[in-house]
């Protein structure tokens, strides 16, 4: 049992670090989102003269703005949940269930990273038209954000195997386990 917590331990700080790099992606993303509509609408509605390039990369930021959020909104429990079932289990079977949910979740994922470095590779030729770049790095946010999802997948999945033998209210501390959060809202 101390090996399982030192590894959800250690994968907690490891995310942890990594999130907070996340964060800062995700202000800086959205930061510039906001600076590209902004030039591409003062220069087509006050220069009259549009840009060619404005909305395809505040498009292209936009997604790796998604992938750099993801995580931390798993991490936090902010995804779309269906806990229900898990709310009224004994707590051991309860995290039986999470256990099953994250093993789907973290093959998932897994095959999203896969096949994400593979899309990203394959499109290491083609350019955006008006963009000199290469869709690589356009699309390597599919494999970057779902690597960290599945990392912090694992983490809950340890947490949700430890719980098995030994639930803790702390396991999830995003999951208020004692009360219905639709009745208590």
């Amino acid at each position: 049992m101390k090996a399982l917590t030192a590894a959800i331990n250690g994968l907690d700080w490891t995310n942890t670090k990594i999130l907070v790099l996340c964060k800062f992606l995700t202000i800086v993303l959205v930061g510039a989102i906001a600076v590209d509509v902004f030039v591409g609408v003062f220069w087509r509605y006050v220069l009259n003269d549009a840009l060619a390039w404005y909305e395809e990369s505040s498009k292209f930021l936009m997604l790796w703005m998604v992938f750099t959020a993801s995580p931390i909104v798993l991490k936090q429990g902010g995804l779309i949940a269906l806990d229900v079932l898990p709310r009224h289990l004994p707590p051991r079977l309860a995290r039986f269930n999470y256990l099953v949910i994250y093993s789907v979740v973290i093959g998932l994922l897994g095959v999203l990273v896969y096949h994400g470095f593979g899309l990203a590779t394959n499109a290491w030729v083609q350019k955006p038209t008006s963009i000199p770049i290469s869709y690589f790095f356009i699309y390597l946010a599919i494999p970057f954000g779902c690597a960290i999802m599945a990392l912090i997948s694992i983490e809950f999945w340890l947490r949700s195997l430890r719980g098995i033998f030994d639930p803790r209210p702390d396991d999830f501390p995003n999951t208020d386990w004692t009360t219905d959060s639709i009745s208590s809202s």
